[in-house]
């Protein structure tokens, strides 16, 4: 971890003022029917994945996979 001056520090977290004050303006100029179109583009993603038993099953695979690896390398196999 990189330690910062007390000068550096301030002058990042000036920087990202800054930068939340510039979000909060754009975000502010996007139309509310596009942020409920992205809001529900969103839900439907999170949805549509987590019933997805194909790729849970996938996921659980790659976990045992690592999970032998790291036993394996423990061991010096």
């Amino acid at each position: 971890m990189i330690k910062l001056t007390k000068k550096q520090a301030i002058l990042y977290k000036k920087r990202w003022k800054r930068v939340e004050l510039l979000q909060a303006k754009d975000f502010s100029a996007i139309p509310m029917s596009l942020k409920f179109k992205q809001l529900c583009f969103l839900m439907d993603s999170f949805r549509s994945r987590s019933i997805d038993k194909e790729r849970e099953k996938e996921i659980s695979e790659v976990r045992e996979r690592w999970a032998l690896l790291r036993k394996r390398m423990k061991k010096g196999v």
